[in-house]
């Protein structure tokens, strides 16, 4: 192809979409950080911004304007909630570089990819960067335990994570594309994509099983059973009741994730402490809750003396009413649960690559939901990041399944 044939495919449109792409798949990555001056940055900001930068320009080359969605309103009043928590937090400071990048640059990555995502094409391309990612993620932290395994160094109770200073980071990241590979594997139209999709779901799993998290393991066993359910035919669903529990026998007798669950009963003491913490201070607090990066500051007269200092209270609620207030923790519940009733109601009349794409969307959600009884999976830059793109490719999933792939310029419309 010659060089004039490449620059007249290669429009803004399709740099925007390769870079929002490469923003996507480098989530992990805000751990690289510098300054612009006096002004802290990460890798991953750096990316959304340019991507920012260039979606903008290519509005105003097409003459167009940002898209409405379901979730406007609700993401108006999150904002508020959280720029009103910036001024209640204990340290503004620090609150606004976590309103920025969990809140500013993390929505933006929706709206990102509501805009972006028109067409069959740009959903695959963007997946396939996205997913290539996650697999080289998984691999490293398959590399990680297999090089504590040889040291005779492996700690289940701290087990050896990739980039993260927890392997239950990495479980929370691995989960949407674990969700997503599942999701290709077993419902994509074409035969290719079903291979690829199996292929990077076995490099995920492997991944997400050797970072020993029980939440993960629970959440994928509520993922497994939505999945039954959803079988088409009694006679399906009992085939897949049975595979799935020779499956889960199988892997509970793996020894170490067998062991892993042997200290389960100090997990929960631990955590129920925590959450009595979290409810004291709530109480004292209803409204506001502690501001943003506030609880460790707030709950330590609430804090037996010699206990661990937490930033977060390990459930995505209860984290989220501290960081953001009543009407903050509201408002973010009603967008899970909007997306996850809207996503399942529009399962059944999805077509094509959709089908595969908002299957993936609800199951990240699934994740999310059962995962955030035990943990935080929101409250990280790449995981803020993450939700809003899986929120964004259920928007272009439903958009694309009642318009069709067939007409771009029409997706460009909710």
């Amino acid at each position: 192809m010659s060089f004039a044939a490449l620059r007249h495919r290669l429009t803004l449109r399709h740099i925007a979409l390769l870079s929002f792409g490469v923003t996507a798949a480098c989530a992990p990555l805000y751990i690289v950080r510098w300054h612009y001056g006096p002004l802290p940055t990460t890798l991953l900001e750096t990316l959304i911004l340019i991507s920012v930068v260039l979606y903008a320009l290519t509005l105003w080359s097409e003459r167009a304007w940002p898209e409405r969605t379901p979730l406007d309103i609700p993401i108006a009043i999150l904002l508020v909630a959280g720029a009103v928590s910036v001024v209640d937090a204990p340290s503004i400071t620090s609150a606004l570089g976590t309103y920025r990048a969990y809140f500013i640059e993390a929505v933006a990555c929706y709206y990102l990819g509501v805009g972006l995502l028109r067409s069959r094409a740009d959903v695959t391309a963007f997946l396939l960067i996205a997913g290539a990612a996650a697999c080289a993620f998984s691999a490293g932290q398959i590399i990680s335990f297999l090089q504590a395994l040889a040291a005779h160094t492996l700690n289940l109770s701290a087990a050896p994570s990739f980039l993260n200073t927890s392997a239950n980071d990495d479980a929370m990241y691995l989960e949407a594309p674990f969700a997503f590979a599942l999701a290709f594997a077993l419902f994509a139209p074409r035969l290719k994509e079903r291979i690829v999709g199996a292929a990077m779901f076995a490099i995920i799993a492997v991944g997400l099983l050797v970072s020993f998290s029980r939440a993960s393991y629970l959440a994928v066993a509520v993922l497994a059973f939505v999945l039954v359910m959803s079988a088409q035919t009694p006679r399906h669903r009992l085939w897949a009741v049975g595979g799935l529990a020779v499956l889960g026998l199988i892997v509970l007798e793996i020894p170490f994730v067998n062991q892993r669950f042997q200290t389960l009963a100090n997990s929960v003491a631990n955590r129920d402490a925590l959450y009595r913490e979290a409810v004291e201070m709530l109480s004292q607090r209803p409204i506001l809750g502690a501001g943003l990066d506030g609880f460790a500051v707030r709950v330590a007269p609430f804090r037996p003396p010699g206990a661990i200092v937490h930033i977060y209270p390990h459930d995505v609620w209860l984290t989220t009413w501290s960081e953001i207030g009543l009407a903050g923790v509201v408002v973010f519940a009603l967008i899970v649960i909007v997306l996850i009733v809207r996503g399942a109601r529009n399962l059944g009349s999805t077509r094509d690559l959709s089908r595969p794409l908002l299957w993936g969307s609800v199951g990240a959600l699934v994740l999310f939901v059962v995962h955030g009884l035990f943990d935080s999976p929101y409250w990280k830059n790449d995981l803020s990041v993450e939700f809003w793109v899986v929120a964004a490719l259920e928007v272009v999933a439903i958009r694309a399944s009642r318009l069709g792939w067939s007409d771009p310029e029409r997706l460009t419309r909710p």
